[in-house]
């Protein structure tokens, strides 16, 4: 007996499903075009970062058979040789990368302790548009980026 009533219960439910859910709010006309813009902005990065990334491996595939083709076409003492130099090459790149960034540091260091104080009010993006919130964020960037690569960098305080 309750099997059977439980059996009706199940199907009494999937015959009344549950209401439909309430439509979305409409929006304006303008803010429909702003998102839909929006939307194609972001399907362009998308299709532009993996285009970027298919010519970075295209190319680093290229690299590396010129790289085995050349190796292939020489005897073992100028293979030997050539690779040599290439880790060379690459040691020295290293070392240069290493001591830019001990001097970028050292500078930021020193900046911070005893350079001029500049503050920046970012407080009020709320008040901004998506665009102007854009912008503010590239000028932003620019402004870190060219202060930072002073010899005399100043403290850049949000």
């Amino acid at each position: 007996m309750q099997v059977m009533d439980a059996e009706q219960n199940d199907q009494n439910v999937t015959a009344h499903p549950s209401p439909p859910p309430p439509p979305p709010q409409t929006l304006s006309k303008s803010a429909q075009k702003r998102q839909l813009k929006q939307q194609r902005m972001e399907a362009k990065k998308a299709e532009r970062r993996a285009a970027m990334k298919e010519h970075k491996k295209k190319e680093g595939d290229r690299k590396r058979k010129e790289w085995e083709e050349m190796l292939a076409s020489v005897d073992e003492e100028e293979r030997l040789k050539l690779i040599e130099s290439r880790k060379g090459l690459r040691k020295e790149r290293m070392e240069k990368r290493s001591e830019e960034k001990g001097k970028k540091t050292q500078r930021l260091t020193n900046a911070k302790e005893h350079g001029q104080n500049i503050v920046v009010d970012l407080d009020f993006s709320d008040l901004m548009t998506p665009n102007e919130i854009n912008s503010l964020a590239q000028q932003s960037h620019l402004f870190f980026e060219h202060f930072n690569s002073k010899s005399s960098p100043s403290r850049i305080r949000r």
